[in-house]
């Protein structure tokens, strides 16, 4: 059986030990606020998942591990959810804040879990840290 997906670990490969980040990827210049990667499960599904000092997260960090993280404009209304968005009439198009990761970690499994091209970007990410 496959290893649980690691939030944390996932955002964190997008940063470098002190916490930088390259909000293209893989450039090479640091910025205060490193950007993760939309993460896209493998029956399409995607969002946008972010943690840092910027984001509407718990801790409110660019170092992990974090408790609460902040959503963004999913490809469909994720049910899951719901009771975050900022917006809820407008599910694609909101913000979901101070949603907590294992409810996250719930709603990507509930899309088969993230696909191989979503983890293949992490490990590369993790590796150029």
């Amino acid at each position: 059986m496959a290893d649980a997906f690691n939030l944390s670990d996932y955002l964190m490969a997008f940063r470098d030990s002190e916490g930088y980040g390259w909000p293209e990827g893989l450039r090479r210049y640091r910025s205060e606020f490193p950007l993760a990667k939309r993460i896209t499960c493998a029956d399409g599904f995607n969002l946008s998942v972010q943690a840092t000092h910027g984001a509407y997260c718990t801790p409110r960090q660019n170092i992990g591990p974090w408790l609460e993280v902040e959503v963004g404009f999913p490809s469909a209304a994720p049910e899951l959810i719901m009771e975050f968005a900022d917006q809820p009439e407008q599910p694609t198009e909101t913000v979901y804040a101070y949603v907590p990761i294992n409810l996250v970690v719930d709603l990507i499994a509930l899309h088969g879990g993230p696909n191989a091209e979503t983890l293949e970007f992490a490990a590369k990410a993790r590796s150029a840290s």
